[in-house]
Parts: structure tokens; sequence; C-alpha cells
């Protein structure tokens, strides 16, 4: 990076470490959420497909129950609008 130009990436408050056993987690659709003594809850899932009597049932199974602070909540709201951000201008280029 040369001097002249600025960093724009956000830096993180605390480091972060991998692990390599950390989940992925696909999900279409937070169904649920909800606040219960200072604990934010979300329900996330997902569409599942399967064959019965040889037809294709599709139904939305949970997949993850997100639980947090408030913090932690805002922190989860902000990394998802930053992603949204980077999306949004990645689709711009590319209809230009």
């Amino acid at each position: 990076m040369t001097e002249t130009s600025k960093d724009t990436t956000q830096s993180l408050v605390f480091p972060v470490h991998d692990k390599p056993h950390a989940p992925f987690v696909f999900f279409e659709s937070a169904p649920a959420a909800g606040f219960t003594n200072g604990v934010i809850n979300v329900t996330l899932a997902a569409n599942r497909t399967w064959i019965d009597d040889g037809k294709a049932v599709n139904e939305q199974v949970v997949v993850a129950y997100l639980r947090g602070n408030i913090q932690a909540a805002l922190s989860l709201r902000q990394a998802i609008d930053n992603a949204l951000i980077l999306a949004s201008k990645q689709q711009s280029e590319v209809k230009s």
C-alpha cells in the first residue's frame, strides 16, 4: 500500500484465531428471533428436499440456533451489513 492510498478496511476490536473445527452454516432464512434475559436469539433455517413415495418434498428445517448478548448481535449485524455492501458493489460492477 502506498503512503497516499487510504486503508478502508476495518480492524477487529479483538484478535480472532481460526479453528479448523468451526462449522460452516448455510441458511436461507431467519424465521424466528427474540430476546430473553439479556440474550438475543435467532433461529436459522434452510430448505431440504427429499423423496417421499416417489414425489419430491420440500421443507424448511432449522439448521442453527444463534445465541448471544447484545454486543454480539451488534457485531453480527455489522458483519452482515459489511458483507451486503460488498455484494452490492460486486453486483454493480457486473452490471456495468
